[in-house]
């Protein structure tokens, strides 16, 4: 065989051994000069294997620490690889999740699950190119004693007034986060409040440690944040919980009415009065700031007015501020909503003349006798009534006109006179009212002798000015010098033939009472 034929020879064969390491990926080929050299490289590195020895522990209390554990690499990869552990459950912030093995061995120490029930534990290898997992058996992890309440289906963010919200729950916790599903706080009644009105079912027993609520209503339209307090003896003290802002929204229009009522009188025709408001509400009395009826007309009629006025509402509220009669008398205002069929409202407004002023003349009185109440004033026929708020005194009170209080002191009084044609209503300025108590005497100091001048004094309270002194004996006669409210100071003679003894002394006031208080006569 030739020479060039021996070469052609060579190459192909080197070039068949060449695609087979190729092949096989044991190699790289690269051709140089004309010839194929083969360099062989090192196979890849298998996944490690990785076994639990011991598993974690079965059961664990919340929060605890598990018992030690390790993660052996049992094939592949290398015996100073770094394993962490990860799980669904939550770790507590202190525990040590990732260890270096020595000799193929990770060993953990420090784990620890705060939340969770059914827990599996995966180990991983995360060393380049050895990333073998396992996963551990369950572990089971029951709460810790109960503490507090949480929204664990947290109610929906908008709703529709006096219409069920849709299902919510609250379960009783642990610190941790851990429903408590038996034990204590278990079964208990779930209470949910609110700023805002509540109606439907707002209490629920528990099962399992939660409470379902499906037939809740909020009453009132607006942002409103429920509250869950335990209601159940003994467990009152977990924390409740209260949940995101519920956005109630407003029913249908129903009905109008006066959120800003009229005056109930004005003086005379043509008046520009003070700003009232019509309000589009729903069923439960809910304006409607947002929804079809937020916008309506609504047009105020009666056959007092000169013509009809028409407003448009504005987030549910019309206004009115520049009304005008034509007629005095008794007026029916009357609100219609224009834009839809809903029941009207209706206010009434007396409009008439102003009346003379109207002044309480009863400014004082005694405990022990009601004050028939009077005034002076006003105009017209209408009827004259008295409202009493407590000033000093306490127990102040208004019966069939006449004013009386439990303690001494002052009550303030204000009469308002009815309207009557052509006459508007009238009020008195709050007046003033003394209640006092009657005038006592306690004590005679002094010797009082037959035929001579004596000079005593009457201790006692609520004397007022020089009363009148009389005695039930003949020849009495007193003159009384002294008036300190508190005390008198008196000059007595007894010139007739009365016998020594207890006599008695009788003080007239000039309001009419009376004071008595027994003395010795000498």
């Amino acid at each position: 065989m030739s020479t060039a034929s021996r070469i052609k020879d060579n190459r192909r064969s080197l070039s068949s051994r060449a695609k087979s390491l190729l092949g096989a990926g044991l190699g790289t080929a690269l051709l140089l000069g004309g010839v194929t050299l083969v360099g062989v490289l090192p196979a890849s590195a298998a996944a490690s294997t990785l076994t639990f020895s011991p598993e974690p522990q079965g059961t664990v209390v919340a929060g605890a620490t598990l018992t030690s554990f390790s993660v052996n690499i049992t094939a592949g990869g290398s015996p100073t690889d770094t394993i962490v552990i990860s799980s669904s459950c939550t770790f507590s912030g202190g525990s040590t999740l990732t260890e270096a093995a020595t000799a193929g061995t990770a060993a953990f120490t420090n784990v620890a699950i705060n939340t969770g029930t059914s827990c599996t534990l995966t180990a991983t290898d995360t060393s380049a190119g050895d990333s073998g997992t396992i996963n551990s058996t369950a572990i089971t992890v029951t709460p810790t004693a109960a503490t507090k309440l949480a929204f664990t289906t947290a109610p929906p963010a908008t709703a529709s007034d006096n219409v069920a919200l849709t299902l919510f729950k609250v379960s009783t916790e642990d610190q941790y986060g851990n429903t408590v599903t038996t034990g204590t706080g278990s079964a208990d009644t779930i209470a949910i409040t609110s700023s805002c009105t509540l109606g439907g079912v707002t209490s629920v027993a528990e099962a399992a440690g939660v409470a379902s609520f499906s037939a809740l209503t909020i009453n009132q339209v607006g942002n409103c944040p429920l509250i869950a307090t335990d209601t159940t003896a003994g467990d009152t003290g977990f924390t409740p919980a209260t949940s995101s802002a519920v956005a109630v929204s407003g029913g249908v229009p129903a009905k109008l009415a006066y959120t800003v009522a009229p005056p109930a009188s004005v003086l005379t025709t043509g008046t520009v009065i003070t700003t009232f408001k019509v309000g589009v509400e729903d069923a439960a009395g809910n304006v409607d700031t947002t929804g079809a009826g937020s916008t309506d007309s609504i047009t105020l009629s009666s056959t007092c007015l000169a013509a009809p006025v028409a407003a448009v509402a504005v987030a549910g509220l019309a206004t009115y501020s520049t009304v005008e009669f034509a007629t005095t008398g008794a007026c029916v205002l009357t609100a219609t909503d224009t834009s839809r069929v809903i029941a009207t409202a209706t206010a009434s407004v007396q409009v008439g003349q102003p009346q003379t002023a109207l002044v309480v003349t009863s400014t004082s009185g005694y405990l022990d006798s009601p004050i028939i109440l009077a005034t002076s004033g006003g105009s017209g026929t209408g009827a004259v009534t008295f409202t009493v708020t407590n000033g000093t005194a306490t127990g102040c009170v208004i019966i069939a006109g006449a004013l009386s209080a439990t303690a001494g002191g002052t009550c303030i009084v204000t009469a308002t006179k009815a309207a009557s044609a052509p006459y508007a209503t009238a009020s008195s300025a709050a007046t003033t009212v003394t209640i006092s108590s009657a005038p006592k005497a306690l004590h005679v100091a002094g010797v009082i002798t037959l035929g001579k001048t004596a000079h005593v004094t009457i201790s006692g309270f609520n004397f007022s000015g020089r009363p009148r002194a009389i005695s039930n004996v003949a020849g009495f006669k007193a003159t009384v010098t002294r008036d300190t409210g508190k005390s008198l100071s008196l000059t007595i003679t007894v010139t007739g033939s009365s016998k020594p003894g207890v006599k008695v002394l009788s003080l007239i006031f000039s309001n009419g009472k009376r004071a008595s208080v027994k003395y010795s006569l000498h």
